[in-house]
């Protein structure tokens, strides 16, 4: 197949116009103090693939951010087929017929295969929503990819997440498609069926800008390669003709040894770490023994359970079996690093770095016992020990109080890479060590953990690339469907042999492999987990459980008192809840987004206020139509200081409607000092007395209400796209989301359903009182996290939030019925809250799967 992917350049030249598809004119951008970007400038002409290649921290990723929309420069123009491109939002980048697929990834994992797809497509290439499986079904066949579109896009490998996320690109059908690092947590075969992709979307007229690392695949696939370095522009060069060894010249500025540390024989060190019927989701039983002084490489196709085994070794997640190190067994991932067993993972944003802390902070928080004296951090020693490791690990940082989230994803990756090294563990597990990085830093790396080896530790790699397990390592455990099948010598081992052993082992499962120049299927191992609960699914069991609740409180309220269900309880109990239901409702829409408005409560207030002025006599319709307006004009005036605040000033939701709290509660004192003011009692007529049995009709109304939007936004692109926004807000964003704009929408609506619990609370109180909506700021969050909301968002159900008000009006009507202390109905709803976000978390829900799970013969769990 490689064969395959060596193409004729005067083939691709018939394809190219004379006009560029993109054009990147004097371009500049400064982060601080680093120029990221200094006029660059070059162009990609329509069916032409243009590699974009450099050192880490060169500006690639600044250029991709640039055309795609999600940077603004300081200077010069991107022209997409021969249109300036002013507006810097990635829809209009996409709108213009940019589509990216980024490094770092854009699909939201808590969503499913299917959901993603069709978030990322274009408006006019979606199908209806509730065809979306089969869509993507089909979507996914006609490229070759077997996934099922059900499945959690969390749950994928990380090959098959990329893969996913260029055939949602490509079915854009883009005039420019840019692909940052695409490849880089790919195996072989999956590198072989992007560039095979890459050349087919090029073949129809599209310009590709490829930005990549691995200059091999520059070779095979690209016509033309543009070198940055240190955000300077180096030249654009013909690809098929230039030597590998002067690209890497050109963009290290110098000559780069591209040669592996020597190794040596270390059969004979002594057992570091012993692994006996190791297991867990996705792999084993496995036995492993790991020496001192050696670097042991887990290879295999992309799926098969190497990545589930590095962590089984950690002692990380569900697994079962014996890890032993020094004599103790290890049960957790605590006392692994407390014997000296240290993971460094290749998900840097979640997992190897600590995004909210400095470069420095996180180059030394492992090792704040050598920093410190007695309790005190020495910030000299401290200062002094960072400069080392910057200069050490050759980290490029303008300062190290800079977050890691400003660096290149090479230097991010030195930096978790010092802080491990740092701590100097005995057992180093480290999943794609040099993923996303240049080839000098690749060479750094390669040496240092030749280093730690060579100091009596042992180091276990996983990586997707066979040719750095073949030059790095001294033995290559090769892994296939969760076992380990093959083990090779690392001295003298060649990247085929490595490739053919898994291979071999792999094309054993039916359909896994279809060789064929046009198409690539890829599919998973047969024991990947296929059984996802989904997010819908987790929130009917959560109705379910309420629903449940409900109906046991009530039949315990019934025997302890007798009268729990008369109708006059009943009808009493419904106006307590009415205004409860409808501020939740208000609460639910921003929790969804993953918001928090604590100004409600002033909201209902002032809009009481407002009805003791507006709403003194007349009919119904008339005082009705004063509700309406009060609503309206909370929702924009409420909501729009809301919004200013949090999306424009960039304040902290609560923090920002805390003070929106203050504001809106000091004019409510200021027009109505004290109680004054009544209400027309049309409005308490038409919002209490007509009952549907004890219940009044309004309510009613309302709970159906709940029902039909729960069915409209469960089942369309809009309620996905809310819940996108809640779940991934950046990631919506780059799919085309327009984030912002959903968000202030939720907050405007926000205001004025708060408004709307106002009028229902003013029909009930019948006079102007600025204290009255206090009590609701707590039991509006409360309500809808019972109900399956998360602070997260992108979780819950109206109908959820309706039941989880029931929950805590019934269990405060009991407080008075047992006669309890009155603190208790205080305490009640924040005992309630906690135990409902601790029964949400996906933890939680995750434990739960894999205690369900159908289990193997002799298996125990």
């Amino acid at each position: 197949m490689t064969d395959n992917l060596t193409f004729d350049s005067h083939e691709r030249a018939e394809m190219q116009g004379t006009s560029p598809r993109l054009a990147v004119s004097g371009i500049s951008k400064r982060y601080g103090v680093v120029q990221a970007l200094d006029d660059v400038s070059f162009d990609v002409s329509a069916g032409q693939i243009h590699a974009l290649v450099g050192e880490n921290g060169s500006g690639k990723s600044t250029v991709v951010g640039i055309i795609s929309g999600t940077v603004q420069p300081d200077a010069g123009v991107i022209s997409i087929d021969g249109g300036a491109v002013t507006s810097r939002r990635t829809a209009d980048s996409q709108r213009a017929g940019a589509i990216t697929v980024f490094q770092d990834g854009s699909l939201i994992k808590d969503l499913s295969v299917a959901q993603n797809l069709y978030l990322g497509t274009d408006r006019a290439q979606r199908p209806a929503y509730r065809r979306i499986v089969a869509w993507a079904t089909e979507l996914l066949a006609s490229h070759g990819i077997r996934i099922d579109p059900t499945m959690k896009a969390g749950d994928l490998a990380p090959g098959d997440r990329q893969l996913l996320e260029i055939i949602r690109a490509i079915s854009r059908e883009p005039k420019i498609l840019i692909l940052d690092e695409a490849t880089s947590a790919l195996d072989a075969q999956g590198v072989d069926t992007v560039l095979l992709l890459m050349r087919q979307v090029a073949s129809r007229g599209t310009a590709v800008l490829f930005v990549t690392h691995r200059l091999s695949e520059v070779e095979r696939v690209a016509d033309t390669v543009t070198v940055l370095r240190d955000g300077r522009y180096q030249g654009t060069h013909d690809a098929p003709t230039t030597a590998l060894q002067r690209l890497v010249e050109l963009m290290a500025g110098t000559r780069v040894d591209m040669e592996f540390p020597e190794r040596s024989d270390q059969s004979n060190g002594k057992v570091l770490l012993q692994a006996k019927d190791l297991a867990g989701p996705g792999f084993g039983p496995v036995d492993v023994e790991l020496r001192a002084g050696e670097i042991v490489g887990i290879a295999g196709a992309d799926g098969n359970g190497q990545l589930a085994l590095l962590r089984g070794l950690a002692s990380l997640g569900e697994t079962h079996g014996h890890v032993r190190t020094g004599g103790t067994s290890i049960r957790s991932y605590r006392m692994a690093v407390e014997r000296g067993v240290v993971l460094l993972g290749s998900d840097r944003k979640n997992e190897s770095l600590f995004s909210a802390l400095s470069v420095g902070d996180n180059i030394g928080i492992g090792v704040l016992g050598r920093l410190s004296s007695m309790g005190f951090m020495r910030l000299k020693r401290e200062r002094s020990f960072i400069e080392d490791s910057i200069e050490e690990y050759r980290i490029r940082v303008g300062n190290p109080r800079q977050l890691p989230s400003e660096l290149s994803g090479g230097n991010q990756q030195k930096v978790a890479l010092s802080r491990v090294l740092a701590m100097d563990p005995r057992v180093v597990l480290i999943d794609e060590p040099t993923q996303g990085v240049d080839v000098r830093s690749r060479m750094d790396i390669y040496r240092l953990l030749r280093q730690v080896a060579d100091k009596g530790h042992a180091v276990v790699v996983v990586s997707s690339d066979a040719s750095e397990l073949a030059g790095m390592c001294d033995r290559v455990l090769v892994m296939s469907r969760g076992r380990l099948t093959a083990e090779l010598p690392g001295l003298g081992v060649t990247e085929e042999q490595i490739v053919g052993a898994f291979a071999i082992e792999h094309a054993a499962d039916p359909g896994a492999v279809l060789d064929s120049a046009d198409q690539v299927v890829v599919d998973g191992p047969a024991d990947r987990p296929r059984r996802f609960a989904g997010i819908a699914n987790r929130e009917t069991m959560r109705v379910v459980a309420l629903a449940a609740l409900v109906v046991c409180l009530t039949v315990f309220a019934q025997a302890k008192t007798g009268s729990f269900t008369d109708p006059t309880n009943l009808y009493i109990l419904s106006l307590v809840l009415f205004p409860i239901a409808a501020v939740s409702a208000a609460q639910y829409f921003v929790l969804l987004v993953g918001g928090i408005d604590v100004s409600v409560g002033a909201a209902m207030t002032l809009a009481v206020v407002l009805m003791s002025s507006w709403a003194t006599a007349g009919s119904v319709a008339t005082v009705l139509l004063a509700g309406a307006v009060v609503a309206l004009v909370l929702g924009v005036v409420v909501g729009g200081v809301n919004t200013f605040l949090v999306e424009r000033l960039r304040i902290v939701p609560v923090i920002a409607t805390i003070a929106t709290m203050g504001i809106v509660g000091g004019v409510c004192y200021m027009l109505r000092p004290t109680p004054s003011g009544a209400i027309a009692p049309a409005l308490g007529d038409a919002l209490m007395l007509t009952t549907v049995g004890p219940i009044p009709a309004a309510l009613v109304v309302l709970g159906l209400l709940f029902v039909v939007v729960d069915v409209v936004l469960r089942n369309s692109g809009a309620g996905l796209r809310m819940r996108a926004v809640g779940l991934d807000s950046q990631y919506a964003d780059r799919l085309g989301v327009p984030a912002r704009r959903v968000r202030v929408a939720c907050y405007l609506l926000c205001s004025a359903l708060a408004g709307v619990g106002g009028v229902i609370l003013a029909a009930q109180v019948g006079v102007g009182d600025p204290n009255v909506g206090s009590s609701f700021t707590l039991l509006s969050i409360a309500a809808p996290i019972l109900g399956g909301a998360a602070l997260q968002g992108g979780r819950g159900l109206l109908i959820g939030s309706l039941l989880g008000t029931v929950v805590l009006v019934i269990s405060q009507n009991l407080v008075t019925l047992l006669a309890l202390n009155d603190g208790v109905s205080l305490v009640l709803p924040g005992v309630l809250t906690l135990l409902a976000l601790m029964s949400s978390s996906d933890g939680a829900v995750k434990l739960w799967l894999w205690r369900a799970r159908p289990r193997g013969h002799g298996e125990t769990g």
